[in-house]
């Protein structure tokens, strides 16, 4: 696309006349073409800030309205936010008011998507899908920083004398080096840390906590406070291995999963019973055999595949008491 007609649906989408095709053409457009056309497509930093500040009031609208195809309303939206608004949403979450002046870096993944690669430190990523980082080509200073949008596994490079910290919205996650998991999903309510080797800061404003192996940290973002409990972080991250878990789940709860987890869109009626839990593990599983195994287990479902990785539920799903 062109930088004109990237403009042209990025209007219709503030305004809400932008059609289900013209939002996926968007979503497919890469931060890194925004950053390389910033003064065109941006007036400056108020700018910025106007044009994310009616993208998130206009997904939180959008949260609340009923439609047979909710979750890719939502689905888009947040693309829309990652993709289009990454560099948008870093300046709105960024408590830095100084100017960068090193050259960024932004890598992203669609839904359905994953992505490893190694900063100039070091440190090992892998990127979850729907998610975007940005990171300075080489860490100049006294820390090491980084921006997440979304969720990744961090391995991070030792380096005693420079913190590695990454900012999620109003989270900052300090460590010096360890692996851990970042969840930080902008439609979500939390931000959650899980340690899963050595020791993480977390802070929020005035509040700090230190967490150890097998911890998570939760930050509220309502209440902005942060809370701590014990976990297994193997089944807190098995995504990074690329295993797909449900324990005990709902199956709405399963199904949005999926459709993250392999860039689809399930279809379905408003008043269809879907009533139903799931327990299921899948190792690097296809999407056919993920939906032939639901639905063997669960006698009342089957599925159809429609166009632009669109599929409709068929059937119900209720639990025996």
């Amino acid at each position: 696309m062109t930088e004109k007609e990237v403009k042209i649906l990025m209007a219709k989408y503030l305004k809400g006349t932008i059609t289900v095709k013209e939002e996926k053409l968007l979503e497919k457009f890469d931060a890194s073409l925004i950053l390389e056309n910033e003064k065109s497509v941006f007036k400056g930093d108020a700018h910025k800030k106007q044009l994310s500040q009616k993208m998130l009031s206009r997904i939180k609208n959008q949260q609340h309205k009923k439609s047979v195809r909710p979750w890719l309303r939502i689905a888009a939206s947040v693309a829309i936010v990652i993709n289009i608004g990454a560099l948008v949403y870093y300046t709105l979450a960024s408590d830095d008011k100084n100017p960068q002046t090193m050259s960024y870096i932004v890598k992203s993944t669609d839904w359905g998507k994953r992505m490893d690669f190694i900063l100039a430190d070091g440190t090992e990523v892998k990127l979850n899908s729907g998610s975007t980082i940005s990171f300075p080509e080489s860490f100049e200073g006294n820390t090491r920083e980084v921006k997440l949008v979304g969720e990744a596994f961090f391995n991070v490079a030792k380096n005693t004398k420079k913190p590695f910290i990454i900012k999620s919205g109003n989270l900052s996650t300090t460590v010096l080096g360890t692996s851990f998991n970042i969840n930080a999903y902008p439609t979500s309510d939390n931000i959650s840390v899980t340690v899963a080797t050595g020791k993480v800061q977390i802070g929020a404003k005035s509040t700090t906590v230190l967490l150890h192996p097998n911890e998570q940290g939760v930050f509220h973002k309502k209440s902005d406070s942060i809370s701590k409990k014990e976990v297994n972080s193997d089944d807190l991250i098995n995504w990074k291995k690329g295993i797909l878990k449900f324990d005990d789940i709902g199956i709405k709860d399963a199904l949005t999963v999926i459709e993250k987890w392999y860039g689809v869109t399930f279809t379905f009626k408003d008043d269809q019973r879907l009533d139903c839990h799931i327990t299921a593990s899948f190792d690097s599983a296809t999407l056919s055999n993920v939906l032939e195994s639901i639905s063997y287990v669960k006698k009342g479902l089957s599925f159809e595949y429609l166009e632009d990785n669109d599929i409709l539920i068929k059937g119900k799903c209720i639990d025996k008491n």
